[in-house]
């Protein structure tokens, strides 16, 4: 552990070199990558706006739901870490008359509940078979063809069948460009170009307090999480998602224990250089290290996160000090990777790496970020998008940059919430966008976003010429072709939508070619996701 006295002051200074490369120098490259986060949108406003903006939307849609079923915003996206089209888009749909619990006691519920007994006998740590106690008025028929009965003939679910159901039923928006993902362990994948989103299905847990006892009475020398956090964090009912663990026996019947509510807690909590110390594992694990292993995850570097912060004095947590932090945590992550075992943090008997690495992919890691420890702050030179901040020249110009990306992500934020309030369980997708676009604030936000992503958008759809296509534009990120398809697709989806409006407000001809105006939706739709991813 390092002490707060030992951490040191300097000036940043930051200018071109004879091959025009920006280097940094002084030695005070934690300040300067402080502040570059800033700019890249992981300013502590920014966080703070993702994190309002997508809790006020999950309490709209959810207050105008008649089902049951409540659907909240996970992941990076809920925490504040991540650009609207950063990373996936996790959501979590918890059944509210589904309930888990330890005690054989049916009947504590309501009579539309179901309700499930937890058993963890031959299952790993953090995971669970699930007996039928009491089958609900309402049980959903997905969980109807879940069912296999023992040799006794009680009741259990299979986790496996519950997600190939769910992929066979999740509605998927073809039409609006969407594709099915490849399955990913809970998680039911869809794909629009750039755009991820994983929808995991889950059940309530309500014996959390249990489940957690160990963590919360566990000393923290350190005061973190405090009392009341921790108070916080053991009533928020807890989930079960439809996984198991890797190399069990009984993978397909198991179902893992999730903290997502408590975790998002707990990630309220971390100040600015702790949750800067989270995104910069994120960018390294993305960069680095999953190329070497594609089970290395986000997850896996929020636990180290939260390792790193618990054991440390919070003194040091200063911007002056992000560097000294990110060692501590890939020296942490390098000892995990030797012994074999990440403990998960709320439930340290559950080994996060079980199942996760070959022998060879362990080595690679451990060599790598060996190599990472080495280089310390020449590290960001490995991530694109501070390697392109660090070498945008002058650096008020990168002050500038980031403003303008804000600006755009606040108009895209503003969209989304005007979305999410015109949304009702009895309309289609085409319906709400309609009444979206038929409000003067969504279509002048809209507009603004088009200005700022490809100022020239007016006179392509006046003079029928464009310096950009479609093929253009998405060929650096990826299968063009398939992307192609994926907004070309999207686009067609709204134009009787949003041709209406554009001949009234906007002046183009009336003769414009449909293929040109699909095309520039297309491109305006790429050119805003790129810019916000």
């Amino acid at each position: 552990m390092i002490h707060p006295s030992e951490a040191t002051c300097f000036c940043v200074h930051v200018s071109k070199d004879s091959t025009n490369k920006t280097v940094v120098h002084g030695d005070d490259p934690s300040r300067n990558l402080f502040k570059i986060l800033d700019y890249v949108g992981y300013s502590h406003d920014m966080v703070a706006e993702r994190r309002r903006v997508f809790h006020e939307k999950d309490a709209m849609i959810n207050s105008a739901r008649d089902d049951e079923i409540v659907s909240v915003t996970a992941g990076s996206k809920a925490e504040g870490f991540a650009s609207c089209f950063e990373s996936d888009y996790d959501r979590l749909n918890v059944y509210t008359n589904i309930v888990c619990q330890f005690e054989i006691c049916p009947n504590m519920f309501s009579k539309d509940s179901t309700e499930f007994c937890m058993l963890a006998e031959a299952c790993h740590p953090g995971h669970y078979k699930l007996k039928l106690l009491t089958r609900g008025a309402k049980l959903p028929k997905i969980m109807e063809e879940s069912f296999v009965k023992n040799h006794q003939g009680e009741t259990y679910i299979s986790s496996d069948l519950f997600t190939k159901e769910l992929e066979q039923t999740v509605p998927m928006d073809t039409v609006g460009g969407w594709n099915k993902g490849t399955r990913s362990g809970p998680a039911v994948p869809s794909t629009r170009g750039i755009y991820h989103r994983d929808d995991v299905f889950a059940f309530r847990c309500v014996v959390q307090r249990e489940l957690l006892a160990d963590w919360a009475k566990r000393r923290r020398p350190f005061g973190w999480p405090c009392a009341d956090v921790i108070n916080e964090v053991i009533n928020l009912d807890a989930q079960l998602v439809p996984v198991g663990c890797q190399g069990s026996i009984n993978r397909g019947m198991e179902w893992r224990i999730c903290f997502i509510y408590g975790e998002l807690k707990l990630t309220y909590t971390l100040n600015e250089c702790q949750y800067k110390l989270y995104i910069l594992l994120k960018m390294i694990n993305k960069e680095v290290l999953h190329p070497i292993c594609s089970e290395m995850s986000s997850y896996i570097m929020k636990n180290v996160t939260f390792w790193v912060v618990e054991a440390h004095s919070q003194e040091i947590f200063r911007d002056e000090n992000l560097m000294h932090v990110l060692q501590i945590a890939l020296k942490f992550l390098q000892t995990a990777l030797v012994d074999n075992n990440l403990p998960y943090y709320m439930i340290p008997e559950r080994n996060l790496l079980v199942g996760r690495t070959t022998e060879k992919e362990r080595t690679g890691l451990i060599s790598k970020i060996e190599e990472l420890i080495t280089e310390d702050e020449r590290i960001i030179y490995r991530l694109p998008k501070l390697r392109e901040a660090m070498e945008t020249f002058p650096f008020d110009e990168l002050e500038q940059t980031g403003k303008r990306r804000d600006k755009l992500e606040l108009l895209e934020l503003k969209r989304q919430y005007i979305l999410a309030s015109y949304w009702a369980p009895s309309l289609q997708r085409e319906e709400i966008d309609k009444l979206c676009w038929h409000d003067k604030i969504y279509r002048d936000a809209r507009y603004e976003m088009y200005d700022m992503v490809l100022p020239t958008w007016r006179d392509c759809l006046t003079a029928e010429s464009r310096m950009e296509t479609l093929n253009t534009v998405i060929q650096t990120i990826g299968d063009a072709g398939a992307f192609k398809d994926n907004y070309l697709r999207f686009a067609h989806s709204y134009l009787s939508i949003v041709w209406p409006h554009l001949k009234s407000e906007v002046t183009v001809k009336e003769d414009t070619s449909e293929e040109l105006i699909v095309e520039m939706i297309a491109i305006l739709r790429v050119k805003i996701e790129r810019a916000l991813s």
